[in-house]
């Protein structure tokens, strides 16, 4: 058993943890919950796609509204959690519970577009990779689809100016699928990502129509701008912009808030890219593998 003295270390131990993270980690009353998120995204799919992912094991084939009802009253709660850090079913008034809910109506109206894009996504990526046996294998195993759902739905967020919730949106996609789009990039219609692991597309990145996109891509920023006193410039565009039908190769890395990817323009795989490409251009590796022959045995 354990001693008297461990027991009075356990007390202390957590008093310290307590009054500690009150002073470094204020934080706040309520905070859009993980697990809301993850029946959200849930609900999401079944609304997109009822055909592939009822909402649950009783629902009629192709039944969309009682998923459509579930994620409005998800969408109101994590919603007000997040504007007014006040738990929806404990605080808040009714004006603040009214302006959640309004916003995640306005969430709601957009599904039929978000379905409509979704769409496009499936066709570019089936006549895109010859892999892809069929629209069915794209909606059930693709995981860069999963990731545009999810990024595309927390778009629509970051557009109402709903903070924090459209982050943790991504990133829950982002640890489902490894693929990492900041909900705050201004991704196009049509895109194909292809195996997808890896993928970072940045905060202020532009990315046109018809792109294609390969694993370990990287759409990042090449230095942080600082003001006149030091402080992080939050607003400057830091992250390239990719302009229509654009190829990206697997672990090509394109950095900078001026840097520009001509439209129909292709980077190579493992190319570093930090300054603007025209239009139909090609950006390739020239690195040469070396092969060392291995001495027979005698």
């Amino acid at each position: 058993m354990l001693g008297v003295n461990f027991v009075r270390n356990m007390d202390r131990i957590a008093q310290e943890l307590t009054s500690h993270s009150m002073r470094v980690f204020q934080g706040c009353a309520c905070h859009p919950e993980p697990e809301a998120i993850n029946r959200m995204v849930k609900a999401l799919r079944s609304a997109l796609l009822p055909n592939y992912f009822p909402h649950h094991a009783g629902t009629a084939m192709g039944e969309v509204k009682p998923a459509l009802e579930e994620l409005f009253v998800l969408l109101s709660g994590q919603i007000h959690r997040a504007l007014y850090r006040q738990c929806y079913d404990k605080e808040g008034s009714e004006e603040t519970r009214r302006a959640a809910e309004e916003k995640a109506a306005t969430v709601i109206e957009q599904m039929p577009l978000l379905q409509e894009m979704l769409y496009e996504d499936v066709v570019e990526t089936h006549h895109g990779d010859p892999a892809a046996s069929g629209y069915d294998e794209i909606i059930l195993t693709y995981p860069g689809l999963l990731a545009l759902t999810i990024y595309r739905t927390a778009h629509v967020m970051v557009g109402l100016d709903i903070p924090l919730l459209p982050r943790m949106m991504t990133e829950y996609g982002h640890r489902l699928t490894g693929v990492d789009l900041h909900p705050g990039a201004k991704i196009g219609r049509s895109i194909m990502i292809d195996h997808g692991t890896g993928i970072v597309v940045g905060e202020t990145a532009v990315v046109g129509s018809h792109v294609k996109i390969y694993q370990g891509v990287t759409l990042g920023a090449l230095y942080f701008p600082r003001d006149e006193v030091g402080a992080m410039d939050r607003q400057t565009k830091r992250h390239p912009t990719v302009e229509d039908y654009a190829v990206l190769y697997a672990n090509a890395t394109v950095l900078g808030g001026e840097t520009v990817i001509g439209h129909h323009s292709v980077i190579g795989s493992n190319a570093w890219v930090t300054a603007s490409v025209e239009p139909y251009s090609k950006v390739l590796y020239q690195g040469e593998p070396v092969v060392i022959p291995r001495k027979s045995r005698v």
